[in-house]
């Protein structure tokens, strides 16, 4: 994907707790003037589907970078359940050539040409989020990094439900708080105690025919 350098708003005021993050298609003007929304963005009127692609419920997990252009404001990566993932793809396969436009409470924030299918369901915000929109999604969404398979079969099933979604978050935190304590403890020179022969779970286990 390649993304587009139009003069788009930055994202620094939220409401409190409620996070609306919307993916438009570029569209032609001989839609029905009820499906479409016209946009004056970067000097010119574009013209996008009301009815997104995807929105928020369909992010399963994120990972934020800071924004090249703008210090303080950051991009993200979002990791899309399989709904949101067949929507995307099928939307960057039918409208190939067009731009996607990202919308975060409803005001415009990024741009990116969909010059490509996407099938794995990642797209990238590239820029305009800022410090409070990523800590707003710290409460929904788990890290990408800190993130588990929602299958103990499959190494890469994504959490879809919202109870899927609501264990992978917990999961992702435990794990980030593991992380950081593990950071804490090297930094004051603890040493972690090695594990004791009777907290295996294979302690008094017998081999058959032993």
């Amino acid at each position: 994907m390649l993304a587009l350098s139009a003069l788009l708003a930055s994202c620094d005021t939220l409401r409190e707790n409620k996070l609306l993050i919307t993916a438009h298609v570029q569209t032609s003007e001989i839609e029905h003037p009820r499906e479409i929304m016209k946009l004056p963005i970067g000097g010119q009127q574009m013209t996008f589907k009301k009815v997104p692609e995807f929105s928020q419920r369909s992010i399963s997990g994120f990972e934020p970078f800071p924004d090249e252009k703008e210090p303080g404001f950051y991009g993200v990566v979002l990791q899309l359940d399989t709904k949101g993932r067949n929507a995307l793809e099928m939307a960057s396969r039918t409208y190939r050539g067009n731009v996607m436009l990202t919308m975060v409470n409803a005001l415009p924030i990024d741009m990116v040409e969909l010059d490509q299918p996407i099938t794995d369901g990642r797209f990238i915000i590239w820029r305009g989020l800022s410090q409070k929109t990523i800590d707003e999604m710290d409460k929904f969404y788990p890290r990408l990094k800190y993130m588990k398979s929602s299958s103990r079969l499959m190494d890469d099933m994504l959490p879809s439900t919202d109870e899927e979604k609501m264990n992978s978050r917990r999961d992702a935190k435990a794990l980030e708080a593991a992380e950081k304590k593990a950071a804490r403890d090297r930094a004051r020179g603890v040493v972690p105690k090695p594990r004791k022969l009777q907290d295996s779970p294979l302690e008094g286990f017998k081999l058959p025919g032993t």
